[in-house]
């Protein structure tokens, strides 16, 4: 398949992204965690059937770029917020910390085993793997989350906990991803600073455009001129940071949470470009699952086993703590933290990014940590999550029938509940909606 041709089928799944957006097509269609895109790019891509081409695919490597840092700089502009509540600080300060944590439990276990079964890696690889399976492996996508409580119209003290979690933890693996590339920047002859001054610039990159952005867009806020603002500013900051050899999404993150902290129109540009959101999405995943490869590295299996074994205790031991420290989750099942295994867009940016920085068998072995990931999450995370907040009485309406749960899951559960109807939407579902 030649790029004419990719570039169609891109823009189709763009077009399919915006009608799921705008509600032209049935609502609720697609896994939360939109790992059938990443499994269709993986067929499709040069490691299945080869209908799409790797000079292709390298064609498509700025577009794809471009497309990860403006994603991150939607989830920049989110950060802390659910609708246009704010989270709680300390809720928001126990989902990063959280996410940290889970990340950090990961890359230690990949370490520890790259350097037993991997000796061919330099140590300084070792640790870019290390950091790089450890990023990918600490979110929990907060679709997976809305897409749950709009479904079964779940409410409660839990399912707000939840949510509110799961949207303040991006910031965990964007950090881990701005350190990673920080180890390896592209000036060190120039201005040469350990990673953390490197990580600090990376930052300070976004939210000095930010700051240039929030000037730009003034007090008197006008569409037309708001959507060049943004595009420019977000290129600006995403080729300044690659340029250098830094995290362009990590540094596009910052400008977004600077804008939304310092703009007086937050409201406003986050409906501008909330839309966006899904129409770039998809392609992106698409791309993700075309680079992803199975033989790049004769140590991808079971480094990608492990991973997937510390994540699952990462995120188990992640619920026992929100139990611990969280009244909101005092009651609720042990196995809360199976619940959060969801993961998505923002693990399969990183992923993808680290392929596209890093070529070659680190790059692609964390792309692959961050495929299985999420199709594993897609397996695990929502029917757990649904178990716990049914355990926690929080699922306020009889489950409904949908693409993905047969009818005799859909029909055994309206026996179960007989003459239920279908409860108002919970607090969840209408911010989500909103």
């Amino acid at each position: 398949m030649n790029a004419i041709w990719l570039l169609m089928g891109l823009l189709v799944l763009s077009y399919l992204g915006s009608s799921l957006v705008s509600g032209r097509v049935l609502r609720g269609i697609g896994l939360p965690s939109g790992a059938e895109y990443v499994v269709l790019g993986f067929v499709l891509g040069p490691s299945a059937l080869g209908l799409l081409e790797p000079s292709s695919l390298a064609a498509f490597e700025p577009v794809a770029g471009v497309a990860l840092g403006w994603l991150a700089m939607i989830v920049g502009l989110d950060f802390g917020f659910v609708g246009n509540r704010r989270v709680r600080p300390s809720r928001m300060a126990l989902g990063v910390l959280m996410s940290l944590l889970t990340g950090g439990a990961v890359a230690a276990a990949v370490w520890f085993a790259a350097a037993r079964g991997a000796p061919s890696l330099e140590p300084g690889d070792r640790v870019l793997l290390a950091a790089g399976v450890g990023a990918v492996s600490a979110e929990t996508t907060r679709h997976a989350v809305l897409w749950v409580t709009q479904r079964y119209s779940a409410s409660g003290r839990l399912s707000d906990l939840i949510a509110d979690i799961a949207d303040c933890d991006d910031l965990g693996p964007l950090l881990m991803m701005g350190g990673a590339f920080a180890l390896v920047p592209q000036a060190t002859g120039h201005w040469p600073l350990p990673f953390w001054g490197w990580t600090i610039v990376t930052a300070l990159i976004g939210v000095v455009l930010g700051l240039v952005a929030v000037v730009l867009l003034g007090s008197d806020f006008r569409l037309i001129q708001s959507w060049g603002v943004l595009l420019g500013t977000s290129l600006l900051t995403i080729g300044t940071s690659a340029r250098v050899g830094l995290s362009p999404l990590f540094a596009t993150f910052a400008m977004g949470v600077t804008i939304a902290a310092i703009s007086r129109h937050r409201e406003e540009i986050v409906a501008m470009v909330a839309p966006t959101e899904r129409p770039v999405i998809l392609p992106a995943l698409l791309l993700a699952g075309a680079y992803v490869s199975p033989k790049a590295a004769p140590f991808l299996p079971w480094i990608v086993a492990i991973a997937l074994a510390a994540r699952v205790a990462g995120k188990l031991g992640t619920g026992l703590v929100f139990r611990v420290m969280s009244p909101d989750a005092r009651g609720a099942s042990p196995w809360l933290g199976l619940g959060l295994l969801s993961s998505g867009a923002v693990a399969m940016s990183v992923g993808l990014a680290f392929a596209l920085r890093f070529p070659g068998p680190v790059g692609h072995t964390v792309l692959f940590a961050a495929a299985a990931a999420a199709v594993f999450g897609e397996v695990v995370g929502p029917q757990a999550l649904r178990a716990t907040l049914r355990k926690a009485g929080e699922l306020a309406a009889p489950e409904r029938e949908s693409l993905f749960f047969g009818r005799g899951l859909a029909r055994a559960a309206r026996d179960a509940s007989p003459g239920d109807g279908d409860a108002p939407p919970s607090s969840a579902a209408r911010r989500g909606e909103g």
